[in-house]
């Protein structure tokens, strides 16, 4: 798009109600402007939307050519078959994909920006939630619906930082201009997009390449580490290690850093310390797991950079409220607890089931896994068997396609056969698979309901029935 966004006042959303696309339309509804879109579901996010003033239209509304003067759509529409795509081309009216826009909104301020394999969402919002806290009401554009922006994930801000969520699943991630960023870790995912891990490690480089004033690193992660080979100048790095010592560490001695770009850690229970400009701090927060701890140290330094003080950042994490789908509680019935979590790679998982492990008392960690795309299954299925194999129980449910086309041959049962132990394949309807769930599940236990479809629902269900 040639002109600027400010040129266009009535953004039409295809597919409003997506994470991405809700985000930044609440994003935009906050800073004034005109906003609707079309969704086939009244969801709880499409409701929040309409109550913010945005017009949503569903399949059977009339789109009238006075609602919009541009139309914003995401990798997950199709532009070649999209019905709404040819109407808006046949009337001249511009296109722009919705990494596009928000690249343009947030330009307007300073911005953090976040990327990673796993843990963005998480770290974005813990550090828009830390700026906020300390005073300087950032900008935020979460793909979740954060507590602490009242089930929202966007909001225009009127502080001079904006922090938001970088997607590297379409290279997008490498369209901004964000002068800080941090990278939470690098894993090989979407590859049906990226083709090998040579070209992951390669976008991955060419982010952190862009950071003028700071790039916030996870230091002990592998894929990190193998992209940080690939820079040149590493002197804007900031990196967290759990090393004891960095200097003896053949790695960190490698990359030539002063040792003020070190900031060490430990972790102890659900206590991490770290050491940063001269002195010591501790928190702990209310999820467990050492992923979260982590994503906030990231976040901590993130927003230190930003101007706030560590002193007053480290009090204050331990308030962080979460993230919808992020081991969100859903509820309890008949004594079971269950939770749901938008984990859908072999990494996430793992986390996840000893996440749960620290939950846990009497009863059992059951996961009922969602496989998320053909694509993915099909690249990943061994390592799917083998995080879940961690988990004391498992159900299966057949492959959510999120808009693909199915692969021949690829279907859960991959996962299934590659497992030691023998998960149970639940049917697609969620009518008949609710009570074979019943059935097994007993008081003390906890049902984490994982994938990134609508895995959620079962959950919901679960509940309900």
């Amino acid at each position: 798009m040639k002109e600027g966004y400010e040129s266009y006042q009535r953004p039409f959303f295809l597919g409003i109600g997506g994470s991405g696309m809700s985000s930044l339309a609440f994003l935009l509804l906050s800073k004034g402007m005109k906003v609707s879109g079309y969704d086939g579901k009244i969801s709880d996010t499409v409701s929040k939307l309409i109550e913010d003033g945005a017009q949503v239209l569903g399949k059977d509304d009339v789109l009238k050519a006075d609602d919009y003067d541009l139309a914003v759509y995401s990798s997950a529409i199709r532009l070649d078959s999209h019905p709404l795509v040819k109407k808006f081309k046949d009337e001249g009216i511009p296109l722009l994909h919705r990494s596009a826009l928000l690249h343009e909104v947030m330009s307007e301020k300073k911005q953090i920006s976040v990327a990673g394999s796993h843990g963005k969402t998480t770290t974005t919002a813990m550090t828009a939630f830390l700026l906020e806290r300390c005073g300087a009401s950032p900008s935020v554009m979460v793909g979740g619906e954060v507590a602490f922006l009242n089930g929202r994930g966007g909001r225009w801000g009127k502080g001079a930082w904006a922090v938001f969520e970088s997607d590297e699943s379409d290279g997008t991630f490498n369209n901004h201009d964000a002068s800080v960023r941090i990278l939470t870790n690098v894993d090989e995912d979407h590859l049906d997009y990226y083709q090998n891990r040579t070209n992951l490690l390669n976008a991955f480089a060419r982010y952190m390449e862009k950071a003028r004033d700071r790039l916030i690193l996870n230091l002990d992660d592998v894929g990190i580490r193998d992209s940080v080979l690939l820079l040149k100048d590493r002197s804007r790095i900031l990196g967290f290690s759990s090393a004891s010592d960095p200097a003896s560490d053949p790695f960190l001695s490698s990359l030539g850093l002063e040792a003020s770009q070190i900031v060490s850690y430990t972790i102890e229970g659900q206590i991490l310390r770290f050491n940063f400009q001269k002195s010591e701090y501790s928190f702990s927060l209310k999820y467990p797991g050492e992923h979260y701890l982590k994503n906030a140290l990231a976040g901590i330094l993130a927003a230190s950079e930003a101007g706030s003080k560590t002193e007053q950042l480290v009090s204050v994490v331990g308030d962080y409220s979460g993230v919808s789908r992020r081991l969100e509680y859903l509820g309890n019935r008949d004594g079971v607890e269950v939770y749901d979590d938008y984990g859908h790679h072999p990494t996430e998982i793992k986390a996840v089931i000893r996440s749960m492990e620290g939950l846990k008392k009497d009863g059992r960690a059951v996961i009922l896994f969602q496989p998320h795309r053909y694509t993915r299954t099909q690249n990943l299925y061994r390592e799917f068997a083998s995080s879940l194999d961690l988990g004391e129980k498992v159900y299966l449910l057949p492959i959510y396609s999120a808009g693909e086309n199915p692969m021949e041959g690829v279907e859960t049962e991959m996962i299934a056969a590659e497992m030691r132990t023998t998960p149970e394949i639940l049917p697609k309807k969620i009518e008949e698979g609710i009570p074979i769930l019943r059935r097994s599940l007993r008081p003390g236990d906890k049902l984490v309901t994982l994938g990134a479809g609508n895995v959620r629902d079962w959950g919901i269900r679960f509940l309900e029935y």
